[in-house]
């Protein structure tokens, strides 16, 4: 692991130097874990003793429903942290099964441990208050998002943040939608001139106010 990127990229370490990321990891402890692609770091109703941090891969956080149903809650990447509100909790345990889509590595550190430290350096004291601020935040936005767009909106709403195509599953699973009602919504789009599917995935063709 590099503690130079740790302290670069990562928002638990920011603005910490690398040496001094080095001195707090050897000090207290954590652990480096290797997954491949389609495993479980966490299950959904786990106890939450450890904080996860994505040293490099793509992992996803989806929850489900009693009846078998399953939406995407979040997507991560290299050096996001996982989270971290959970940790902390009264009821400490994982709303979400954590699983892997690609081969991937995490910086496992103690729930304990993550408690030393904090005290021990005041700049990650900080950083993780605001990690866990902004995590609110943004999920309170998607609660709003969710709660009233409609499909159509959502979807557009999601094709003009992101950059790379995304399959029609995976909208269907992050929205937790049946793919039929999601293929309707596609098909209105395409009509317009707004959307068009490339080898399966949907591409944007033009912006349009949602």
């Amino acid at each position: 692991m590099m503690t130079k990127d740790l302290t670069e990229h990562c928002a638990l370490f920011r603005g910490l130097t690398p040496e001094r990321a080095t001195e707090l990891l050897e000090t207290y402890g954590y652990a480096l874990r290797s997954y491949p692609p389609r495993s479980f770091a966490a299950m959904q109703g786990d106890t939450c003793r450890t904080l996860l941090i994505v040293c490099h891969g793509q992992v996803n956080a989806w929850m489900a429903g009693a009846g078998g149903k399953q939406i995407i809650v979040e997507q991560f990447a290299d050096w996001d942290v996982l989270a971290p509100a959970f940790l902390m909790a009264t009821h400490n345990v994982f709303p979400v099964s954590i699983e892997t889509t690609t081969e991937s590595e995490l910086l496992v550190i103690h729930r304990d441990t993550l408690l030393k430290m904090l005290h021990a350096d005041m700049r990650m004291m900080e950083n993780y208050l605001r990690e866990i601020s902004d995590k609110c935040f943004a999920l309170t936005q998607r609660i709003g998002s969710f709660a009233l767009k409609s499909l159509r909106e959502q979807l557009l709403t999601y094709l003009h943040t992101h950059d790379t195509y995304a399959r029609q599953q995976d909208i269907a699973d992050r929205f937790g939608v049946a793919r039929p009602s999601l293929n309707r919504v596609l098909q209105e789009l395409s009509q317009e001139g707004i959307v068009k599917m490339v080898h399966g995935k949907i591409k944007l063709l033009r912006r349009f106010d949602p």
